[in-house]
């Protein structure tokens, strides 16, 4: 099992996930702290003992408080602002003497069709501000998140290419000039289908919507068919800490994938969990590709926490229905 019950926490997967303070040099920043695999860095960071900044546009905590308890929370320190804006990230650098970055701040796939100019500010702006603090202030422990939605924007790519796929690409290029002409090293990493506590926005979410469904016992229909990705958001998290203790040397980019499944398995793996409940799957498969393995970052990372799949889906569901029983998280 890796549900916890220790120290007042809620239910998650955390004992999985454990580094040890000494490696860090000083305090991290966490942009983007709200967000799943946000939510998810910070209940490591906190957990391992490590000083952690958390900055966000909103101070809303939900997701945050879906793995931690609501005091163990309230002891992160919370800093709102916004991304595109350089001197909210130059004061929060200032004002806690941060010396690590993890970079997550980003409108995702529909925001950013909704509103491209705002999506532009966020993904591509507030990068630039994030390189740019990191300069400034010699600071040389950067990740970032970019995306497999990068690969629908290379060229003769099969894939279909979307606004955030394109800021995501924008983004690992800015990386590369800022790595060449002022040393700022870094490490981008592309996600694919990410799931798990938290994960409850974007067109890719709905893996985990299921899982939550089933827990629910209401019948739901995933909108998309073919491969994904699965990569649980505490690996995730693990692979983005990781990745500020292991100094690049450059602008390195890598794929992070977990597993490679189908939605049809991802369905008889829920089916599994509550054969009453009717999960089922229509539409395309998703534009972008989920088929490359991960040996490639962990030859470079070294080793972190990898969750089994079927574990990982179980675990969740266990999770949704004691969050839903404790009403941290509504049926519907």
């Amino acid at each position: 099992m890796f549900l916890s019950k220790e120290n007042g926490k809620n239910l998650k997967m955390l004992n999985l996930f454990q580094f040890d303070r000494d490696l860090f040099e000083g305090p991290v920043l966490v942009t983007g702290a709200g967000g799943c695999i946000g939510s998810w860095v910070l209940a490591i960071l906190f957990q391992s003992g490590v000083s952690t900044l958390a900055f966000d546009l909103s101070a809303e905590q939900t997701r945050v408080k879906l793995i931690l308890s609501e005091e163990e929370a309230s002891e992160i320190p919370w800093v709102i602002g916004n991304i595109s804006e350089f001197e909210n990230i130059e004061k929060a650098v200032v004002d806690y003497n941060i010396k690590a970055i993890i970079h997550l701040a980003a409108l995702q796939v529909p925001f950013c069709a909704n509103d491209p100019i705002q999506g532009a500010k966020a993904n591509v702006l507030g990068t630039v501000n994030i390189f740019e603090v990191c300069r400034k202030y010699n600071i040389n422990k950067l990740v970032y998140a970019s995306s497999v939605a990068a690969y629908g924007l290379i060229e003769k790519s099969l894939y279909k290419p979307t606004l955030y796929g394109a800021y995501k690409l924008c983004n690992e290029n800015i990386a590369k000039v800022y790595s060449q002409d002022w040393n700022i090293n870094s490490i981008g990493l592309r996600p694919g289908v990410v799931y798990g506590i938290g994960r409850d926005q974007g067109m890719t979410s709905k893996t985990t919507e299921a899982i939550r469904a089933i827990a629910a016992k209401q019948n739901y229909t995933i909108p998309f068919s073919g491969n994904v990705g699965a990569l649980h958001a505490g690996e995730a998290a693990s692979a983005f800490i990781k990745a500020i203790l292991k100094y690049s040397g450059k602008a390195e980019i890598f794929d992070i994938n977990g597993t490679c499944t189908s939605v049809s398995n991802w369905i008889k793996i829920l089916n599994s969990l509550d054969p009453n409940v009717d999960i089922d799957f229509e539409g395309d498969p998703l534009p972008f590709p989920f088929d490359m393995p991960d040996d490639h970052i962990r030859n470079f990372l070294g080793k972190y926490p990898s969750v089994d799949l079927k574990e990982g889906i179980r675990e969740t569901y266990n999770s949704f229905k004691v969050l839903i029983d404790r009403g941290l998280i509504k049926k519907t």
